[in-house]
């Protein structure tokens, strides 16, 4: 008897285990990241060859609503006829300076293929961390240096014309400093997309006035960008140079010092804390080779040891709101 009791006990630790294996394959089916293959509209190659044959129901057709957005926000034309935005797109896309810079930033964005692979991968792992959100349609444009990356609808549009390369003639007549030249990098455009995509949908529910909730705001927003784009330079995600991106990881225990003896962490005083969070040529209070946004990689920090100490979904961190708490959960310590 007391054989045929290990038999049955076995029997059932067997099919325990089955079960366990079975649940076990069933979950990694359903959080498996799905590709996704985003569709890309080139709305500058449209217009550059733009006729009086081409009308805006052309425009609209194929490029549905962002042929609005560029009328009323980008080139700023506001509410006028058909007919005259047509003559007014023929005459901003024969203006010499624009055909001019058009040209330059056709020769260098003839392939966006490597553009393409990094947003795929980037929205396959977003819609795997955050399902419920749309998948959006990136639409490349021209628009006469006014606008980078900027969402519309739920979808994304890029300024290729603001990615020309830090040593591009147009900035240099545009009078740019080096600082902001120094953004406008082919290599830093999926990391922009990203981040104005996530503002989209993240940043009213995150925003609060003290320095530490929007520090920590920019370190959720990085957290989702590292998980996006893992294949690039970490200097590249953070839109610093390799030089800058030593200092920061370098100088981790001082900046954080810093913010700690200046009283800067509950601070509301914008002035105070700007130049940690926004382009600057360096971060004030800091020595002359530190970044801007250095607030953007302690804000990372955090977010990292607070999501390896938890145990909630990436979606639910971006909905988090106490900052405090999340700090205090985060038992965060620089590195020396």
């Amino acid at each position: 008897m007391f054989a045929k009791l290990s038999e049955n006990f076995l029997l059932l630790r067997y099919m325990r285990c089955l079960s366990f294996l079975f649940l076990i394959i069933l979950l990694s089916c359903c959080n498996k990241r799905k590709d996704v293959d985003l569709i890309f509209n080139r709305f500058e190659k449209f217009i550059f060859n733009v006729s009086k044959k081409n009308n805006l129901l052309d425009l609209e057709e194929n490029f549905g609503t962002f042929n609005d957005v560029f009328k009323t926000q980008i080139i700023q034309q506001g509410n006028i006829s058909d007919s005259v935005y047509i003559k007014e797109l023929i005459a901003f896309t024969n203006h010499s300076d624009m055909r001019e810079a058009y040209d330059s930033t056709a020769a260098l964005y003839t392939d966006i293929n490597d553009i393409k692979k990094d947003l795929n991968y980037a929205f396959s792992q977003a819609k795997f961390d955050f399902p419920e959100l749309p998948t959006p349609t990136i639409t490349t444009f021209f628009g006469g240096f006014n606008y980078g990356v900027i969402t519309y609808d739920n979808n994304i549009a890029i300024g290729l014309e603001n990615f020309l390369g830090e040593n591009s003639k147009f900035y240099m007549l545009l009078r740019d400093p080096q600082y902001l030249r120094f953004q406008k990098q082919r290599k830093f455009i999926s990391s922009n997309v990203i981040e104005v995509w996530i503002n989209e949908y993240f940043e009213a529910i995150n925003y609060d006035s003290d320095f530490l909730s929007q520090m920590l705001y920019k370190g959720k927003i990085m957290y989702c960008i590292d998980r996006m784009l893992p294949d690039s330079r970490i200097e590249d995600r953070f839109r610093f140079s390799k030089k800058e991106m030593e200092w920061v990881v370098n100088n981790e225990l001082n900046i954080w010092t810093y913010f700690i003896d200046n009283e800067l962490i509950y601070s509301s005083y914008e002035q105070d804390f700007r130049s940690f969070l926004h382009y600057a040529p360096f971060s004030r209070g800091m020595p002359s080779e530190s970044p801007s946004r250095v607030a953007y990689f302690i804000g990372y920090q955090i977010i990292k040891e607070f999501m390896r100490r938890t145990d909630i979904s990436v979606y639910e961190m971006m909905k988090l709101t106490d900052s405090r708490e999340i700090l205090r959960k985060s038992k965060y310590k620089p590195s020396k």
